[in-house]
């Protein structure tokens, strides 16, 4: 008999495992991984279920690590050791505790260490050098093997398997710990400028000599907004006045967007919220913008249906922002013409610096922008079909994906967008688990054509 379906926030995607394991320590997560009799593969572990695909996924054991909570701040090493549980909500209310934040805050406050550290979920960057990517902060790691073993994984002293483990996305063992660097409060001050998607701009005068950009782009309006986020003093005061603009932008983005799609599913609705949602942003600009902190930034999203959202990542490089923008516009009005669909909520645009600190990162080569749709209703049909005909055309401007948020990959996507950098890390994840324990269905449908599935299953 299988054990309780397990399923996403926003019910896109689901668990069906034989089993559930939910070890109260680590002898009993050691000893639910060497016994492949009573925990059967594939062994994935679930976190809080914010992912945007199936990578969590298995029909074997499901192991839960709700007992891995422990939080060490070190403020003179600058750094924070938290148990794989720990979602990015606790961490950042642990350091304010001591007057220190992470040194990336990203907008999904739910996600947890456990995947964030092996994955790619980010903000945008801040200055020239700035990183955008949270794993790419993840000094040391922890986690058992497909033997049973436990491993620490240290960049410092071993940088080659760091540059593997901050990518491997739970292939290589299971993560009941990691240790991100941390520092001072950073804070900053938010305005506003928009931009014609089919006359954009160049990088330069979108950031207009900010730090960085958040873009919330409504492709069906031919319009950007641009959030310039500039660092200022830490000591500078905030009003109140900045304040009440950070709640009212921070509750329209969590509650009012989400709620109003799902309550008013039609398409004339839509374009009115693309100007609302423009207008509402000019206004929050409007007076010298607002001050707030760089880690106010996070959204608590609830399993609620009127709060779900269903959104796909794609990162681009920054040499192609100019011919891509035109062209994700045409994309999504001609889609839009051909089948009536159109998203319900916008497209978010992150800009990030470039960051090779790990071998899948999505900005090796240089800096990079995503372009992130967002539909209030992950079933839709014509959404999926939209994804997938998205995953096409983003890889053909140079894009590539993140396993957790780009929805509906297929093989042949992934080998063209990572290419010779794939084919490293598959060879690093046979050597890592030959036997497989904690590939799924999800990753092996990514990896295996037919005739390298029989193979390997023949070896």
């Amino acid at each position: 008999m299988s054990a309780p379906a397990l399923r996403s926030w926003n019910a896109a995607d689901y668990s069906y495992p034989t089993v559930i394991a939910n070890p109260r320590n680590l002898d009993e997560l050691i000893a639910v991984v060497k016994d492949r009799t009573k925990y059967p593969s594939p062994l994935r572990v679930a976190g809080h279920r914010h992912s945007m695909t199936p990578c969590f996924a298995t029909t074997g054991t499901q192991v839960l690590l709700q007992h891995f909570n422990d939080i060490r701040v070190d403020v003179d090493a600058r750094t924070v050791t938290v148990g794989a549980n720990v979602d990015m909500f606790r961490m950042r209310n642990a350091l304010r505790g001591y007057g220190m934040q992470a040194e990336v805050s990203p907008e999904i406050g739910n996600a947890t260490a456990g995947s964030i550290c092996c994955s790619g979920t980010k903000d945008s960057s801040l200055g020239p050098t700035g990183l955008g990517q949270l794993s790419s902060t993840v000094v040391e790691m922890k986690w058992v093997n497909p033997d049973g073993e436990v491993e620490v994984i240290n960049a410092e002293r071993d940088p080659e398997k760091m540059h593997y483990a901050r990518c491997s996305n739970g292939l290589f063992g299971v993560i009941f710990e990691a240790t991100f660097r941390i520092q001072k409060p950073v804070l900053l001050h938010y305005d506003y400028a928009v931009f014609p998607l089919d006359r954009f701009p160049d990088r330069d005068t979108i950031f207009g000599g900010a730090g960085g950009v958040l873009g919330f782009m409504t492709p069906y309006s031919n319009r950007m907004v641009a959030e310039r986020r500039s660092i200022i003093a830490a000591d500078a005061p905030i009003t109140r006045l900045s304040r009440v603009k950070r709640k009212a932008r921070d509750t329209f983005w969590e509650h009012a967007a989400t709620m109003s799609t799902t309550l008013l599913p039609y398409r004339r609705f839509y374009y009115l919220l693309d100007n609302l949602m423009a207008a509402g942003f000019l206004l929050l600009g409007s007076g010298g913008g607002f001050r707030a902190y760089r880690d106010d930034s996070m959204v608590n999203f609830k399993f609620k249906r009127w709060h779900v959202a269903d959104f796909t990542f794609w990162a681009m490089p920054v040499s192609r922002l100019q011919e891509f923008m035109p062209a994700y516009f045409r994309f999504c009005k001609a889609f839009e013409q051909r089948t009536g669909f159109r998203m319900s909520l916008l497209s978010e645009v992150y800009f990030l610096n470039r960051d090779n600190h790990s071998l899948l990162s999505y900005a090796p080569d240089e800096d990079i922008f995503t372009c992130d749709g967002i539909n209030t209703d992950p079933h839709d049909p014509r959404w999926i079909e939209f994804n997938k005909r998205y995953n096409d055309f983003a890889a053909g401007y140079g894009g590539r994906p993140l396993f957790t948020q780009t929805k509906y990959l297929d093989r042949a996507v992934v080998y063209r967008s990572l290419g010779a950098a794939w084919e490293q890390f598959l060879a690093e994840r046979e050597r890592q688990d030959p036997d497989n324990r904690f590939l799924n269905d999800y990753f092996r449908g990514l990896i295996y054509s037919e005739a390298r599935e029989m193979a390997a299953a023949g070896r």
